[in-house]
């Protein structure tokens, strides 16, 4: 059974989707410490003039994990809300994703960012026909390093897959190799382009924009490259080189 971890993004960019279509299971990595100005409270949309940022005011405290963030009062849902339809209203499948997203945005009973975006994103899915099944990573109760964490995640859900975005290759070594997990990266794209309101085309947009042009089509394929491959082509387009199973590697 594969796996991945990870934490939950405001309205996150397509790529984040496609990682949870590849698995059987995603584990929301909510107790883990929040960052700020991150992808946890804003994403970008598109709009004529280029991307511009839909920001959730959470607060400058960083002594808290994700799960522990509050949503701020104020106008920011309406905000959002208003701008996602003043620039999108007259596109394809608009209609279709505000039935989506906006009984999220409405609802003041939700007071966590965790519980916002982890519902949007699960209600994202549906839409996309992923039937990848959710935990968090609060419910199971790991410790450990950063790696020791991951491993004992997947040792605790049963699986023996644990595939990892590219970014974790700057902290993951080879405490995998003797887990029993195999450990596989996801490599992004490549994205098919698709009809833009902005004056240059880009995929690193909220899936807000991809939807809302392509509507149920928004994501393409996607590879799993096994761990052991030795080169990796990022989506950024530079070269990630392996060196062996120790995990060593080096940018080029």
């Amino acid at each position: 059974m594969r796996c991945a971890i990870s934490q939950s993004n405001y309205i996150p960019w397509r790529g984040y989707f496609q990682l949870i279509s590849e698995v059987d299971v995603f584990v929301f990595y909510d107790d883990v410490q929040y960052t700020k100005r991150d992808w946890r409270s804003r994403n970008r949309i598109m709009t004529p003039k280029g991307p511009i940022w839909l920001t959730i005011p959470v607060g400058k405290n960083r002594q808290r994990t994700i799960e522990e963030v509050l949503l701020p009062e104020g106008e920011w849902r309406t905000n959002h809300l208003e701008t996602i339809r003043r620039v999108y209203s007259k596109q394809p499948h608009f209609e279709t994703v505000m039935e989506i997203i906006e009984p999220w945005f409405k609802n003041m009973e939700i007071n966590t960012l965790s519980e916002f975006n982890q519902g949007l994103i699960q209600d994202i899915c549906s839409f996309l026909g992923i039937s990848t099944r959710f935990i968090r990573s609060s419910e199971l109760g790991i410790d450990g390093d950063r790696v020791e964490r991951l491993i004992g995640i997947c040792n605790s859900i049963g699986a023996d897959e644990y595939l990892s975005g590219p970014a974790a290759m700057n902290y993951i070594d080879g405490q995998f190799e003797n887990s029993g997990i195999e450990l596989m990266w996801m490599e992004y794209g490549p994205f098919a382009t698709y009809p833009q309101i902005g004056p240059k085309s880009t995929n690193e947009m909220s899936i807000i924009d991809t939807m809302i042009m392509l509507g149920e089509s928004a994501l393409d394929t996607t590879k799993v490259i096994p761990f052991h491959q030795k080169i990796i082509e990022l989506h950024t387009s530079e070269l990630l080189a392996i060196r062996g199973k120790s995990g060593q590697y080096t940018l080029q």
